[in-house]
């Protein structure tokens, strides 16, 4: 008579799929760190862009120039104003201090602001006061991306030494600031 053995697996099979999903799952977990620190990356300029447009409103509706300025570094932020804001860490938006918004770098974990220069958007023409304005931020894994200001007021997103996917590289001329 013959034997029937019951379906399924044994425990030397189970252990052997085990340790081939393990290995999978070790080799994901790089390209999953770095997926998500491009996203942040992203979503930083993102928002910094949205808020030059922003700015750009209010300039106009307010009918007065509307300034964006930057503090780099490890505990980086920037304020929009309509006067002098000074120290974005210590800004307030009290009523009369023409502080618009500001934005902090503890809001945007594993980003960093590596340089950037003042803008200022004129309120009548809502173009840029100065020839150009640019922002620099890195991600923790070493991305680079750029918002960029033109002289018509516009906001866009380069990236120096074309170094994330998807994104244009910055025009030579951009680069070297």
């Amino acid at each position: 008579m013959a034997r029937r053995t019951a379906p399924g697996f044994t425990l030397l099979e189970l252990a052997i799929a085990l340790a081939i999903m393990a290995i999978l799952a070790a080799m994901a977990v790089p390209t999953f760190a770095s997926l998500v620190a491009r996203q942040r990356l992203q979503a930083t300029v993102e928002h910094l862009r949205a808020d030059i447009a922003l700015a750009r409103q209010e300039a106009g509706r307010r009918a007065q120039p509307v300034h964006l300025v930057f503090q780099p570094g490890s505990r980086w932020c920037y304020a929009i104003g309509t006067g002098p804001v000074g120290d974005c860490h210590l800004a307030a938006n009290t009523p009369g201090s023409g502080l618009i918004k500001v934005v902090r770098g503890s809001d945007q974990p594993g980003v960093q602001l590596l340089l950037a220069t003042p803008m200022a958007i004129d309120g009548r023409t809502g173009g840029s006061l100065r020839a150009e304005g640019m922002a620099r931020f890195a991600s923790a894994e070493g991305q680079q991306l750029q918002v960029r200001l033109t002289a018509l007021g516009h906001a866009s997103v380069c990236a120096p030494a074309g170094t994330v996917a998807g994104t244009r590289p910055c025009p030579a001329t951009v680069t070297g600031l």
